[in-house]
């Protein structure tokens, strides 16, 4: 039998095993929100939410409980300044992806940790697939060309090879849309998901991306900037089903935007850790 054993300041599931698969790290990036902060008590609140719910993967069929996670608990980040920020997570991952070889899942933080979280993997990926209401692609936002609404933009431009699917948006301005069209995102917004219509090929080795305002605000109401029709959690699972079996390989994932300051009864850091558990379902279920 194994024992969940709830600390004070708890590990994902509240099963560490240092031998896992499946290792967590919480960067609570919140350096660049312009609407409401708070994304950096992302990581424990999701532990915490983690320790409370059941380690069954419904996708896989897998119980989590005896293959535990490897928690590297929380990166302690400098105040300011994105270059420095970028060198800690930077060499953070790269230690920790020395001496692991299995998923490794990022608790954020806001979703510009994925310009950051993603480089040590780039060798590993040939797709990243993003789950947002929002595209992210802006050259510039508030006068910054580094930030939350344009860390997408960033990355494709600096990583042109990168194969991109997106998932679930639905606020847009017209510079992105154009900027998505002219990159050749492949773009399927939240009717378009709601409905099914989604048809993707062979994605190779992925990256996965969700940003939790991508549910509907009725399923994460706490979220640094919430966009009405989102997908709900059904929608969602079924899709990332579907990538699953069309990849070769999971990589890496990052969870982020979960603001707790603003989430009612912990409903979106609940489904964050649900999420989590799945993911980690999924791959576990894929090393039998």
């Amino acid at each position: 039998m194994t024992w969940r054993v709830l600390l004070q300041e708890p590990v994902f599931g509240c099963v560490e095993n240092r031998s896992s698969p499946i290792s967590v790290i919480g960067i609570p990036l919140d350096h660049t929100g312009t609407f409401r902060p708070g994304t950096r008590f992302a990581p424990m609140r999701i532990r915490e939410a983690s320790c409370n719910i059941e380690l069954y993967s419904i996708s896989a069929g897998v119980f989590l409980d005896d293959i535990g996670f490897k928690d590297y608990r929380d990166l302690l980040l400098p105040p300011e300044g994105l270059e420095q920020v970028a060198k800690y997570i930077d060499l953070a991952l790269k230690n920790i992806l020395e001496e692991h070889r299995g998923l490794l899942i990022s608790l954020g933080g806001e979703h510009l940790l994925t310009y950051f979280a993603i480089k040590p993997l780039l060798s590993k990926i040939d797709t990243l697939v993003v789950f947002d209401a929002h595209l992210d692609t802006r050259d510039e936002y508030i006068g910054s060309r580094l930030n939350h609404a344009t860390f997408l933009r960033r990355l494709i431009e600096e990583t042109p090879d990168l194969n991109v699917i997106h998932i679930g948006s639905r606020a847009y301005s017209k510079e992105e849309l154009e900027f998505a069209a002219r990159k050749n995102i492949k773009l399927y917004n939240a009717l378009r998901a709601l409905r099914g219509d989604i048809n993707i090929g062979e994605l190779g080795r992925v990256y996965v991306s969700i940003d939790m305002d991508v549910f509907d605000p009725a399923y994460a109401p706490g979220v640094s900037n919430p966009e009405p029709l989102g997908i709900d959690p059904a929608t969602f699972m079924n899709i990332l089903k579907q990538i699953y079996d069309k990849s070769t390989g999971m990589s890496g994932v990052d969870i982020v935007e979960v603001n707790p300051l603003i989430d009612t009864s912990s409903i979106t850091s609940t489904l964050a850790a649900k999420i989590a558990i799945e993911l980690s379902g999924l791959y576990a279920g894929s090393l039998k």
